[in-house]
């Protein structure tokens, strides 16, 4: 019993000592007055480390300055220091800033938290209501969810297009500046194409036409022959068995040019031998023709897709498991496509992504079996994918999408034709040569009011339809008129 009362005196002895040095920790040792906290951080203190676990190292701190010190899970390693009489905010800002850590001072204590979280832990927490007035709330959201810090949250409303965002201080005034720069009224692009198909076709015939014959003034019937004395007319050449007459011909045109426009004609006469000779020259013809003149206004970085297109039906065939054929109706789209992305520089430029597309039915392929055959269309497709800078309102072109068909063609007479000089008497060549370039020219401009033209508004007015008139029953007549009156 004695020696149990002994051990609780002893035990409460120890425990007011340890309370009265903590006391006198924390007060004055000259006047005896309690310190502040902001004179407990300048506490001198001396300690001496060696790969001490920093846990261990800010609990022997604490308890010679008094100050009480939160440590975050995230704090971890062994610290090596040696300090004499140091002031307490500079010894642990030394030692916590080595190893990545830092501290935020509340009231009465320390919160000891990894760098990166100091700025966070530091700001308090705020809330901000955001109306979006032109930007889609929901990319809005999207964007923001990346932009706030993991204390942070936000939501919205699509209905009345808010969102709310909670965040430090610094964070939310982030925030209103990026908010002041998306949420504005966007501009807008009229984006115009001139599509031009543009021909050129070389076209050459050379060679010779020619036909001989004797001359005679009677027909295969005993009549005169046509022509002026009884002379035939080229490309006549009589039937029978009329004597004396004998003609040969030979007629190479390949028919590459359309007609005989630059062409040599000639001939010879005789009293016994007619000789009618054509010498076709070169031709060539260039065509441009506009497939389309689409005109269309859309938002800054906003794709734009124009289409004016024909649809062709095909029978498409589809295997079945049982070893047979489907065959359903598809349809191939053919004509002129441009898909457009333009964007606003802050140089008033704009800046463009352009797809523009072409097609056309070239012929079709017949498929199938003996039994069943189908027609499939072939189409010829020329497209391009680019991106460009252009000035507003300048018109560039963008060519390159080409197409070249040459074709070459020799008549000639066997043997005869192969003979040096003498065989180009006999020997007709032809050259066709058909160069197709689609051309586009886009000119954008950018849109802050868009109002119609003169010529707009005056296409407006045609479109006008008043609708008919309204038919009353005879009970509804004399209220109807009573309401015209009083309007």
């Amino acid at each position: 019993m004695k020696l149990n009362k002994l051990v609780l005196f002893v035990t409460l002895t120890v425990f007011v000592a340890s309370y009265a040095a903590a006391a006198a920790d924390v007060n004055d040792s000259n006047t005896g007055n309690k310190l502040t906290f902001e004179q407990r951080m300048q506490k001198r203190i001396s300690v001496d480390f060696r790969n001490t676990p920093i846990d261990d190292v800010l609990r022997i701190i604490a308890d010679q300055s008094g100050v009480d010190i939160v440590k975050s899970p995230k704090v971890i390693g062994n610290v090596t220091a040696t300090l004499t009489n140091i002031p307490l905010e500079e010894a642990l800002n030394n030692i916590l800033i080595t190893q990545g850590y830092g501290y935020v001072a509340s009231n009465n204590m320390l919160r000891v938290l990894p760098l990166d979280e100091m700025n966070e832990a530091s700001e308090r927490l705020v809330s901000k209501i955001y109306r979006i007035a032109y930007a889609n709330v929901a990319e809005v959201e999207a964007s923001l969810k990346k932009f706030i810090s993991s204390r942070g949250s936000l939501s919205s409303n699509p209905g009345t297009s808010n969102i709310m965002v909670i965040d430090s201080e610094s964070k939310i005034k982030a925030i209103d500046a990026y908010m002041e720069e998306i949420d504005r009224i966007t501009p807008q692009i009229e984006v115009e194409a001139r599509i031009y198909d543009i021909t050129s076709k070389d076209r050459m015939d050379l060679g010779i036409e020619w036909q001989v014959g004797r001359n005679t003034t009677y027909t295969s019937g005993g009549k005169a022959a046509y022509g002026t004395a009884g002379i035939l007319s080229t490309g006549e050449n009589p039937t029978g068995s009329t004597n004396p007459f004998e003609t040969g011909a030979f007629s190479g045109s390949t028919g590459k040019t359309q007609s005989t426009t630059g062409a040599l004609r000639f001939g010879w006469l005789t009293p016994t031998l007619d000789i009618d000779a054509l010498l076709r020259a070169q031709k060539e013809n260039i065509d441009a023709k506009l497939l389309a003149n689409p005109r269309i206004l859309v938002l800054d970085n906003q794709k734009a897709d124009i289409k004016i297109v024909s649809e062709i039906p095909y029978q498409q065939i589809t295997d079945t498991s049982s070893g047979g054929s489907i065959g359903s109706t598809a349809f191939r789209e053919v004509g002129v496509e441009l898909e457009v992305t333009p964007h606003v520089t802050r140089e008033a430029m704009v800046r463009l992504q352009l797809k523009p597309k072409f097609s056309v039915q070239t012929g079709s392929v017949i498929i199938g079996t003996a039994t069943n055959t189908f027609s499939q269309p072939v189409v010829d497709k020329r497209e391009a994918d680019t991106t460009l800078l252009v000035e507003n309102g300048r018109t560039i072109v963008l060519g390159g999408l080409r197409k070249k068909e040459t074709t070459k063609q020799i008549n000639k007479i066997p043997f005869l034709g192969d003979m040096p000089v003498v065989g180009a008497a006999f020997r007709f060549q032809g050259d066709d040569s058909t160069i197709s370039e689609l051309v586009v020219f886009i000119t954008p401009r950018i849109i802050d009011n868009p109002v119609l033209t003169p010529t707009e508004l005056q296409q407006l007015k045609v479109t006008d339809f008043n609708g008919p008139p309204p038919v009353y029953t005879n009970a509804e007549e004399p209220i109807a008129k009573k309401v015209a009156k009083k309007k």
